[in-house]
């Protein structure tokens, strides 16, 4: 006749729909954040540039 209702426990209790999108919101923003110090690093970090020369021989020589 009456249908019970079931009770769910508070522990599985359902995430507000915003949840999601806050979580995602947090992860772009620590990969934005990860991405630049790591940019940063590379530029404080980078060997001191040098000189490269390479000697040819003249290719249209006979």
């Amino acid at each position: 006749m009456f249908r019970r209702r079931r009770r769910r426990s508070s522990f599985s209790r359902r995430a507000p729909p915003q949840l999601n999108l806050i979580l995602m919101g947090v992860g772009v923003v620590a990969f934005v954040g990860l991405f630049v110090f790591f940019v940063g690093q590379s530029d404080r970090l980078a060997p001191e540039p040098q000189e490269i020369r390479v000697e040819l021989t003249d290719a249209f020589k006979q």
